[in-house]
């Protein structure tokens, strides 16, 4: 089974329960700029990186797991700045369903690349995904955790 054959399986089984998806992301500072993904066919200019906290995990060490494996970037979680609550359309073995989500966003500072010298994306994106060093200001107009669910920075 595929990984996200998995995640999608797993999601099932708590919406199955009637338990939310607890999810984190990050906000990613680098030398003054702030790293996003770009993802040109979703409904949003950029997003946040971040994902799934896995059992046994808090979301504190699944968002410093997460950088690592979806941007290459070890960093240092500085602060929480809240929680989002927003729900998410899956399809399993042809059941669509509705799950509730609730994410923590963190504000985190680079430190070092996991492995060489650059940022690098894992293989569960598109292949038209890619990450850009943004400005404060353009992030907190074109990324959905501060236009829609009013997350604020400072």
């Amino acid at each position: 089974m595929s990984y996200f054959e998995e995640k999608v399986k797993r999601y099932y089984k708590l919406f199955k329960k009637n338990q939310p998806i607890l999810k984190t992301y990050a906000v990613v500072e680098k030398d003054g700029r702030f790293l996003v993904l770009s993802t040109p066919q979703g409904k949003d200019k950029y997003c946040l990186a971040g994902g799934s906290v896995d059992k046994g995990e808090t979301t504190q060490t699944a968002i410093v797991r997460e950088l690592k494996e979806e941007l290459n970037v070890n960093a240092q979680v500085v602060k929480s700045l809240g929680f989002i609550k927003y729900t998410s359309h899956w399809n399993y073995k042809e059941t669509e369903f509705d799950i509730n989500n609730v994410a923590e966003i963190f504000y985190t500072k680079f430190v070092g690349y996991t492995n060489g010298t650059q940022v690098g994306l894992d293989g569960e994106f598109k292949p038209d995904v890619s990450v850009l060093e943004i400005s404060k200001q353009e992030m907190i107009e074109n990324v959905a955790e501060f236009t829609k669910f009013g997350i604020k920075l400072d």
